[in-house]
């Protein structure tokens, strides 16, 4: 699976809530995809298919708390932090 094969369904509050948080879709996709492909996710609801996943972009770590359906991946929520450690 690629981020370009990943059908996100976002509503518009979690549209709204991305814009904020200044998280792209794309950056979305790319975590979906790393936690599918490498199975590194927590479930948050196992019988609900809902999962918590992160990945690191660059200086951000992003976490997306999405779940499944047979449209694709639903995007429930999602929030970003920057760290740097040592020195700039």
């Amino acid at each position: 699976m690629s981020g370009e094969e990943i059908k996100l369904q976002v509503g518009d509050e979690v549209k709204k809530l991305l814009e904020e948080r200044h998280i792209s879709e794309e950056e979305v996709k790319k975590v979906i995809d790393f936690a599918e492909t490498k199975g590194e996710k927590l479930y948050q609801q196992q019988e609900a298919n809902r999962y918590l996943a992160k990945s690191r972009l660059g200086e951000v770590t992003i976490y997306v708390e999405y779940s499944t359906d047979e449209k694709g991946h639903i995007v429930h929520t999602a929030y970003s932090h920057r760290s740097k450690i040592g020195e700039e």
